[in-house]
């Protein structure tokens, strides 16, 4: 590698997304100097108060489609967005918790550390999110 560029080492996601599925955890979230930043292989974002909270895209978080996705669905659904550093305690008290990734599209927290998050199931929020999700998928075609 010449000078001047930059790296990305995954090793610390992978081992987190291990110690997760050790544990029966779909994910890990993680937290860097006192702000979430993301989970081992997901983006998250918070609901606080009725407004979409995410942490801004950085060089510290990995670049995420369906992040991109879920904020262009919110803007376009009407849904309250804001784009700011969210603080461990603010996302640990959040009113609901998802998470964004290819595979999961946007998926609610409903457990954090073994216990129930939030109530324990989907969000209000949630629920318009996922069918904003599902209204935005292409129609499949019946074949003739």
């Amino acid at each position: 590698m010449s000078a001047g560029c930059d790296a990305i080492s995954l090793l610390g996601n992978v081992l987190a997304r291990q110690f997760a599925a050790d544990h029966g955890a779909v994910e890990a979230v993680m937290f860097r100097d006192g702000y979430l930043s993301e989970a081992s292989a997901s983006n998250v974002l918070v609901v606080r108060q009725g407004k979409i909270v995410a942490p801004p895209k950085d060089n510290l978080i990995l670049p995420g489609i369906t992040y991109d996705a879920t904020i262009e669905l919110a803007r376009e659904g009407g849904l309250p967005f804001e784009m700011r550093p969210v603080t461990r305690d603010e996302a640990l008290a959040a009113d609901e918790m998802w998470l964004s990734s290819s595979t999961k599209e946007v998926l609610a927290v409903t457990t954090l550390d073994g216990k129930p998050f939030a109530g324990g199931r989907p969000g209000p929020m949630f629920k318009r999110m996922h069918a904003l999700f599902q209204a935005a998928k292409p129609k499949a075609r019946s074949a003739a």
